[in-house]
């Protein structure tokens, strides 16, 4: 058995070197990529109900309650504070780590003789991988710690043993919350049914798969109970469709999927290029867009360890097949073609968790060896010297927006969305010009997701200089392709007709009905009585008075008491009804 006086002084050792590690990210800016995004929503938000957050109504493809709660924190306790949120983040990945500790503690009791030191090794690894480096950095990167922290909770609820139904019940409530941080916890779900059959250390000592059946079959029940509760209060929260779902179901086997042929490719291509980055990460990338076809004989030979590590029903091979279960999540993305890009080092924070365990409960049934420790305990200390100078480097140079996107650049040389980020941080820094040629460059690249932030960026650089016709066409470009980014290019084309109109180089009934159809969508997407009320001010523009009644009625019934808006719309809904 494990050394009980260890413990403390294991966990006071991680927790100074996640926070020495990660310090520099304290100082870290804001990053231009979702964290600016989410920071004006969070600004402009007055207040906020929890019955909004978990039941947000209309359609959505991202449903992550616990998330947006913990940015509300930030909100309403920090007052978004940039230094706090990172701050955040370290801390939900000190906490991952000593939960990996404590994860590694419990598996390796199932052995009769073991090491103290191994389990802190694991979390040591874990907590200074390089990988894990763009989802501690990243303020949105905190949805995979949330997730993963409630994952990691879940895994060490399971491992106590005997393994209870209260034990079963209060780790799939974990796995709901996760799944509410990030829906991709889901994936852990397979992996969690299949946990009462490799609960023993050697093959030979695993109980036959009927008796598994009659002793824990309240585990399988509950777990999958769980995953039926999350769809069904995903249909709850959305009331008018799940975009999230229905685009899986379209992306990877219906009428948008680029065919069974190409998918099997890229899965096997991505499967060995994580597989390769969790052992070897370096060179960490935040835009990775290509994957080389020469990771496809890797990706078939993980694809066929994984199902030889089910036939081995031991706890470590348990381990690494959860990892590659949660890891799968990440092999959809490239299917999917929705995310800014198709693959990501952040996709790997939680099976990175699981992987460790499973690869450190292997190598110490080397260590009992004699001969053995001493190469052990080199390689050891030689891929922690490097993991931690890896992690520490990476660390610095997301300090400054414009140097990590001039490595993603180097990295990635057609990734538009780091050229347009390059040009951001240029303009922050007062760059005007520099900034504005970079805009005017971007073309609309075949196929590259998110290419929109640059053309987005284009259109606004031609705006700027007054070129309202290129600018038009830019956008119509956008509008006809416009990903998940439909609502800031709805807004683009609401402030073009703005400044055309100011700079008298269009009227305002002129722009009218495109300022109607514009703000319609805007109100289908978002349910935002404050589009209604634009919606009024344009119809009263022109004087559409009737049309600009019903807008307002729509704004003083579906508006907040509070708003800003409310009582001037309710003021000129009383006017336009004398």
């Amino acid at each position: 058995m494990l050394n009980n006086k260890k413990p403390l002084n294991f966990f006071l050792l991680l927790f100074l070197i996640v926070l020495g590690t990660y310090y520099p990210a304290l100082f870290s800016p804001i990053n231009s990529i979702d964290d600016l995004g989410m920071y004006q929503y969070l600004l402009n938000t007055d207040s906020f109900s929890l019955k909004e957050i978990f039941l947000p109504g209309g359609s959505g493809s991202y449903y992550r309650p616990i998330l947006l709660l913990s940015f509300m924190m930030d909100k309403f306790i920090w007052g978004l504070e940039e230094s706090f949120m990172h701050l955040e983040n370290i801390l939900f990945h000190l906490a991952n780590t000593l939960l990996v500790y404590a994860i590694a503690r419990r598996a390796f009791n199932f052995f009769t003789t073991t090491s103290a030191i191994a389990p802190f090794g694991a979390a040591l690894f874990f907590a200074i991988h390089p990988l894990n480096t763009e989802a501690v950095n990243w303020i949105s990167g905190r949805t995979d710690l949330l997730a993963g922290f409630f994952l990691l909770l879940a895994m060490y609820l399971m491992l106590k043993r005997p393994l209870t139904w209260l034990q079963s019940l209060t780790a799939a409530l974990c796995m709901l919350l996760a799944c509410l941080a990030k829906e991709t916890a889901i994936f852990f779900l397979p992996a969690a049914i299949l946990f009462p059959f490799f609960m023993s250390v050697v093959k030979a000592d695993a109980v036959p798969l009927y008796g598994v059946f009659q002793r824990y079959w309240f585990h399988l029940v509950i777990f999958s109970t769980a995953g039926a509760s999350y769809f069904t209060f995903r249909a709850l929260a959305f009331s008018k469709g799940d975009q999230g779902v229905a685009r899986v179901i379209s992306h990877v086997g219906g009428t948008e999927s680029n065919g069974i042929v190409t998918n099997v490719k890229l899965v096997l291509k991505a499967t060995g290029f994580y597989a390769k980055k969790l052992l070897i990460p370096f060179p960490l990338n935040f835009g990775i867009i290509h994957v080389s076809d020469a990771y496809l004989p890797l990706g078939l030979l993980v694809l066929f360890g994984i199902v030889w590590l089910m036939t081995r029903r031991t706890l470590s091979a348990f381990f690494v097949i959860c990892a590659g279960a949660v890891g799968t999540s990440a092999l959809m993305i490239p299917l999917l073609r929705f995310t800014w890009t198709p693959l990501g080092e952040r996709y790997m924070y939680i099976p990175s968790a699981f992987f460790i365990v499973g690869v450190t409960m292997a190598i110490l049934r080397w260590e009992q060896f004699p001969k053995y420790r001493l190469h052990i305990t080199i390689a050891f200390s030689c891929i922690a010297v490097i993991a931690l100078y890896g992690t520490a480097t990476r660390n610095i140079l997301w300090q400054d927006n414009l140097a990590l996107f001039q490595d993603t650049l180097r990295k990635s040389p057609d990734f538009v969305p780091a050229q347009n980020e390059i040009a951001n941080a240029l303009q922050a820094r007062g760059k005007q010009q520099e900034a504005a040629a970079i805009y005017k460059s971007f073309n609309s690249p075949n196929g590259l997701i998110n290419a929109q932030y640059g053309l987005q960026n284009k259109a606004f650089a031609l705006m700027n200089e007054g070129n309202f016709t290129d600018a038009h066409e830019v956008m119509n470009k956008l509008l006809a392709n416009p990903g998940k980014h439909e609502i800031p290019i709805l807004l683009q084309v609401l402030e073009l007709n703005k400044l055309q109109v100011a700079a008298k180089k269009a009227t305002i009934k002129e722009v009218y009905a495109e300022s109607v159809t514009t703000l319609t969508r805007l109100i289908e997407l978002t349910n935002a009585p404050f589009y209604s009320y634009r919606l009024g001010i344009v119809h009263m523009q022109v004087g559409e008075r009737e049309k600009a009644r019903a807008a307002f009625t729509t704004v003083v019934r579906t508006a907040s008491p509070t708003a800003y808006y409310r009582k001037p719309a309710e003021k000129l809904m009383r006017d336009l009804g004398k």
